[in-house]
């Protein structure tokens, strides 16, 4: 049911991952942008925690019913 939206925003949030460890890496970011890509992963990184609980209830549910 989530399944697509989680896959999704785990390859966000590896792409920014990467990204954030790139600039930190080589000192090339501005602070203002680096703090944006921390929040932005932190938000999927929140997300991804909801649907994935979310899921599990879906899935407890469904489990139930059979």
């Amino acid at each position: 049911m989530y399944e697509n939206r989680i896959t999704h925003l785990e390859k966000q949030h590896e792409a920014l991952d990467k990204q954030i460890d790139t600039m930190e890496r080589t000192g090339h970011f501005g602070d203002m942008d680096l703090q944006y890509l921390k929040k932005k992963r932190l938000q999927i990184r929140d997300e991804l925690a909801d649907l994935r609980r979310r899921q599990h209830e879906h899935d407890q549910e469904v489990g139930d019913d059979e």
